[in-house]
């Protein structure tokens, strides 16, 4: 017999059937809602990634005028070293230059032992020495006034090669005699470039303003110039050559004697050989007048410094100088042929008494100390 019909029984399949089907399209819409996000978010990154980063131009840099420096400090006065005075002729003029002490050695007074003169006096090229060294020959600074001196050695060429000439030193007379040509040409023009060219001389240079030299060993000058070992005590000489400034307006003449040569000019003349010679010849043109040897005489011949008697000192020629007007000098002394050697130059004023040590600037009282124990006749030429 058939089933009778249950609508309640029938609901049941079907109804489960659609709750299926409505829990699968919940699914698979979330999963594709899901899916569908996910490819989003993807796109989202992936553009972000293929997006060029964005550049950040930075701003304009703009010149600024840097600020302008500070105005310069008020100009202030600056002290200015004043130059020594011009320089005189005599050792006459009392007035004494501000110079520290010159320290000189007992043990030998005569190539000025010691360092002397602290400083602001010497000068060379505008530089303030820091001492100078005082030697008979000279200063080894140069000061305003003072004469450059140069040693040569007439044995030896420029080179210092020995020059080809027998010299017999044993033979006094036949050496002076010798020597006289190279001398006399020389003091004719005192041309230093000619007497460079043909002999040996020094490096150093010293720088005489008065020269006082007393009798003794030759060596004293060599030893003077640093060259001692170097240029032997023979056949030797020292030029000196500059300018100075009178402090005097008058007539002078000098008075002096060297063993074995010296020669002064003044402005260009010969005024004075006190060179001692013998036999025949002269180392220069110059001939004491006849007023002037007379004057000797009657002074008795005087002969300071140590020079032997029959070295006795010679009288000049009278010559006119101006204050203030610059006045060019040369002085030559050498020896010939070695062993002892002396010079010395003093200078009469026309009208005013007595000799003084000639000097082209001011005696200071560290020079005055210095030339009284150098030999002790300089005291009665010093004022």
């Amino acid at each position: 017999m058939p089933t009778p019909h249950d609508d309640q029984a029938l609901g049941k399949p079907l109804r489960s059937k659609q709750k299926r089907s409505a829990v699968f399209i919940v699914i698979v819409a979330s999963i594709a809602v899901h899916v569908l996000a996910g490819l989003g978010l993807a796109a989202v990154k992936i553009i972000e990634v293929l997006q060029p980063e964005p550049e950040f131009e930075a701003p304009p840099v703009v010149a600024t005028k840097p600020p302008p420096p500070p105005p310069p400090p008020p100009p202030t006065k600056r002290a200015q070293r004043s130059l020594p005075r011009p320089q005189p002729l005599a050792a006459r003029n009392p007035q004494n230059m501000s110079v520290p002490a010159i320290e000189i050695s007992n043990s030998d007074l005569s190539i000025g032992g010691g360092r002397g003169f602290g400083g602001g006096l010497g000068s060379l090229g505008g530089a303030v020495a820091d001492s100078i060294r005082i030697t008979s020959f000279g200063f080894d600074r140069a000061m305003e006034g003072t004469l450059e001196g140069t040693l040569y050695d007439f044995k030896k060429n420029a080179t210092g090669e020995p020059i080809k000439r027998s010299w017999n030193m044993s033979d006094f007379k036949q050496v002076i005699e010798r020597f006289q040509p190279i001398v006399r040409d020389f003091s004719r023009t005192f041309n230093i470039s000619q007497i460079n060219r043909k002999f040996y001389k020094a490096d150093k240079n010293l720088y005489g303003s008065y020269f006082i030299i007393p009798w003794g060993q030759a060596s004293i000058a060599p030893k003077s110039f640093g060259v001692e070992g170097v240029i032997a005590p023979t056949l030797i000489g020292a030029h000196y050559v500059g300018s100075f400034k009178p402090t005097e307006t008058g007539r002078f003449r000098f008075f002096g004697r060297a063993d074995d040569a010296l020669i002064v000019r003044i402005n260009g003349t010969v005024v004075l050989d006190g060179s001692v010679t013998l036999g025949k010849g002269s180392y220069s043109n110059w001939r004491q007048g006849g007023i002037a040897k007379r004057h000797d005489e009657a002074q008795g011949r005087r002969s300071y410094f140590n020079l032997p008697p029959y070295f006795h000192g010679m009288t000049g020629d009278w010559f006119t100088l101006t204050e203030g007007q610059s006045t060019s000098m040369d002085v030559f002394i050498a020896e010939v042929p070695g062993g002892d050697f002396g010079a010395y130059l003093l200078i009469e004023k026309d009208g005013a008494p007595g000799l003084k040590i000639f000097s082209t600037r001011p005696l200071s009282d560290q020079d005055k100390h210095f030339l009284r124990k150098l030999h002790p006749d300089s005291a009665q030429f010093i004022d």
